[in-house]
């Protein structure tokens, strides 16, 4: 599936310097993790001390640090100049990683050996199609979520909710289903902090092999790099695979209730300052263990 480059325009932030080499890696999820959609001056402040220090951090502790978010490319963007951030990551997976994107400098372009990895659109549509009108005859209902480009590679529904029980029994129909034509299924509660409805579950489907858990794996392997020794953040229950596939994981301080009673591991701070936080302690120790300058 073609994706056009990206320039980074004058009016956009700046790539990260490259690790040279690459020695760890650093995942983080976008809305409500790294950025904070309603923030305050002490939020704004947090979120400009992590960018200086992942210019930092990629010098002197070859991190390579990357955003994985269910939001599309367009969005993201949208929002990082809205918010005025002043830095772009070494990488972007976006629409719930299903597209991997890359800095060098100049544009954000795809990773071709993600790319020859990816299905058509057009086969994507047909099969989810198709799935949300068995489920539909099943009694489950989908909703489809505003703001997914046609040729998106992951299509994205709401089902609302009536009561625990009932949500439970349609949920765990939804993975068999999508299953049977060929593509996966993740499913979690809103998150209303991101622009989500209340009372209401995402329901994603998405080729096989993409998503948060594959992107670590794949952005990993192209670096040399054991997901041990990674670190991830996140929010929200989409994030918990991406956070279980790395040594590191750790669940931002204003992560969702879902999220909280899934893993363990809460930073008692908040939004970038949880990253923040996290990665200083992880790498500025290993750094001054390894007797480094």
């Amino acid at each position: 599936m073609p994706v056009p480059l990206v320039p980074v325009a004058t009016d956009t932030p700046v790539p990260l310097p490259q690790p040279a080499p690459v020695r760890t890696i650093a995942f983080s999820d976008f809305d409500e993790t790294y950025l904070a959609h309603t923030p305050t001056p002490a939020r704004i402040a947090d979120r400009q001390a992590l960018e200086d220090y992942l210019a930092e951090a990629a010098s002197r502790h070859g991190l390579l640090f990357g955003w994985v978010t269910g939001s599309s490319l367009t969005s993201v963007l949208d929002k990082v100049r809205a918010h005025g951030l002043r830095t772009l990551p070494h990488f972007v997976a976006c629409s719930l990683g299903t597209e991997l994107l890359v800095t060098d400098g100049h544009e954000l372009r795809p990773e071709p050996g993600w790319q020859r990895r990816l299905p058509s659109p057009a086969d994507v549509t047909a099969r989810a199609d198709t799935v949300v009108r068995e489920l539909a005859a099943q009694g489950v209902a989908l909703e489809p979520q505003p703001g997914r480009a046609p040729d998106s590679l992951v299509k994205s529904f709401y089902h609302y909710s009536r009561d625990p029980d009932a949500d439970a029994r349609a949920l765990a129909r939804v993975a068999p289903v999508a299953a049977r034509f060929g593509l996966a299924a993740q499913t979690n509660r809103c998150n209303p902090g991101a622009g989500d409805p209340e009372d209401a579950y995402d329901v994603d489907l998405l080729p096989p092999g993409c998503g948060k858990r594959h992107i670590v794996a794949y952005v990993c392997a192209l670096h040399g790099v054991d997901p041990a020794d990674a670190f991830a953040f996140g929010d929200s229950g989409n994030d918990l695979e991406m956070l279980a596939a790395v040594g590191h994981g750790l669940l931002v301080g204003n992560g969702t209730q879902e999220a909280r009673e899934r893993h363990p591991q809460v930073s008692e701070r908040l939004y970038a300052d949880a990253v923040l936080t996290a990665l200083r302690a992880g790498l500025d120790h290993d750094h001054a263990g390894k007797g480094l300058n």
